[in-house]
């Protein structure tokens, strides 16, 4: 088992996220919103050298919007949280300046992405709010 710790963000009057600092060489201030809502692991498009593009695969997303939108497919090489290294993880690459834009309203984070269920599930997480930790499997 693996424990991470993690810290909330409250960006509204009681709307809070989940984040956990990202964790790639040469970029600091990171950060991963955890999102047990997202089927899929999302990731910033713009941070081209930080994953590898999947050729001639498209994903249809919901829910990062009002509308549905068309996204390009990646895999990132190494996920690393908390000092542990999870291997690879498929992602779906959105631009992520909207959501950085209205995170800046309320916090100084840079969100890179969204940690999903498919990661999650995978490693019959555990999110313990009381202790802001995540516990992976």
């Amino acid at each position: 088992m693996h424990e991470i710790c993690f810290e909330i963000v409250e960006l509204e009057a009681k709307t809070y996220h989940p984040l956990l600092k990202a964790e790639f060489d040469g970029f600091e201030e990171l950060w991963w919103v955890i999102d047990s809502g997202a089927s899929k692991s999302v990731f910033d498009a713009t941070l081209t050298d930080l994953y590898v593009t999947d050729e001639n695969e498209s994903v249809m997303a919901t829910g990062l919007g009002k509308e549905v939108v068309e996204t390009s497919s990646g895999s990132i090489t190494e996920l690393k949280l908390g000092g542990f290294n999870f291997g690879p993880l498929k992602v779906a690459l959105v631009n992520f300046q909207h959501i950085n834009d209205e995170y800046a309203k309320f916090s100084n984070k840079k969100i890179v992405g969204l940690i999903g269920c498919d990661f999650l599930y995978s490693r019959k997480a555990i999110l313990d709010f009381e202790q802001a930790t995540l516990k992976l499997f």
